[in-house]
């Protein structure tokens, strides 16, 4: 663990009144160094206590699952649902990143806006530069608003589309786990929910440039029609030209598959519908789908989806359950 690490999980206990006396004197230690670092955590401390107030255990936790839109936990047999846990944390370590400790200066004046888009929603807004962003089922963006300083910064839990607004003068940067895409002004999607592995940019018009936190001396410069892979536990970045279809369809409530597995395309059906969905071998989540679906029922789309590939589906009280027919 680095030192910048160590002193982010002190922050970080601080936050969640689980700091001990000895770790508190080191802390303190710290914010007599740095000033910055003290201003900027007082700040952060302040809007904290005042939107999460601890109240009893996991707290913080529930509220964090709350605003992605999910209310079961790890047990209930989907993947991962661990990582939601760590979702808390994220947001903490995101903007606890010293580049945004002037936006949470109180003599600035700003506002830390929450847009929050619940299961099965889509919802479109407008921040304070003009550019629009639309905001797909279980998402989460925080803007500090009005933008000052040299760039435009917000930071997503989840998936959007973006027509950003041009400013050369002052770039717009996505902040997600581990990665920043930076553009001028372009028309891209994201997405990258907690829980996934893999999270994905895709390029309509214009030219981004995305880098990985931990590859910080390594650019991608993406033009339309690309789209970037981001695997979480490697940093490693894949880049493919590819058939993206007609820009962000799902904000028309069309669902698109292009020779996606069946793994990734129940995780999306989950948010859409808020239903669990449980694979049961891998020969099946592996099965590779193209299609298109507008308006159709969670019943008719899984229908679908085992006529082009046989497998078989039942559905419970508890979820939809897809296992070989074998």
């Amino acid at each position: 663990m680095t030192e910048q690490d160590h002193i982010y999980k002190l922050l970080v206990k601080h936050l969640n009144d689980d700091i001990t006396e000895d770790e508190k004197e080191l802390l303190d230690k710290e914010f007599e160094s740095d000033n910055n670092l003290r201003s900027g955590f007082l700040s952060l401390f302040s809007f904290w206590k005042n939107y999460f107030p601890k109240q009893k255990d996991h707290n913080i936790i529930e509220k964090t699952e709350k605003k992605l839109g999910v209310t079961y936990r790890a047990g209930s047999g989907i993947k991962n649902w661990k990582s939601l846990q760590v979702a808390a944390s994220i947001l903490l370590i995101l903007s606890l990143s010293f580049s945004a400790f002037q936006l949470f200066k109180p003599k600035q004046q700003l506002a830390l806006n929450e847009y929050e888009c619940g299961p099965g929603e889509v919802k479109e807004v407008t921040l304070s530069d003009g550019t629009k962003v639309w905001l797909n089922s279980s998402s989460l963006l925080i803007a500090s608003e009005p933008f000052i300083g040299n760039k435009r910064e917000i930071k997503l839990f989840g998936q959007a589309y973006f027509e950003v607004a041009h400013n050369e003068e002052q770039p717009f940067e996505v902040q997600t786990r581990n990665l920043r895409t930076q553009v001028l002004g372009t028309h891209f999607n994201v997405v990258a929910y907690p829980t996934d592995e893999v999270h994905e940019i895709s390029l309509y018009e214009g030219k981004v440039q995305i880098q990985a936190e931990s590859k910080a001396n390594k650019n991608y410069i993406l033009k339309p029609g690309d789209r970037a892979y981001f695997t979480l536990n490697t940093g490693n970045i894949k880049v493919v030209h590819t058939d993206l279809g007609k820009e962000a369809q799902w904000r028309d409530g069309i669902l698109r598959f292009y020779d996606e597995d069946l793994f990734s395309i129940t995780k999306k059906l989950e948010r859409k519908f808020h239903s669990r969905i449980f694979i049961a071998d891998s020969i099946v989540g592996n099965l590779k789908f193209s299609a298109e679906f507008e308006e159709e029922s969670l019943e008719r789309i899984i229908k679908v989806l085992s006529e082009a590939h046989a497998f078989s589906y039942k559905f419970t009280n508890n979820g939809i359950f897809i296992q070989s027919k074998n």
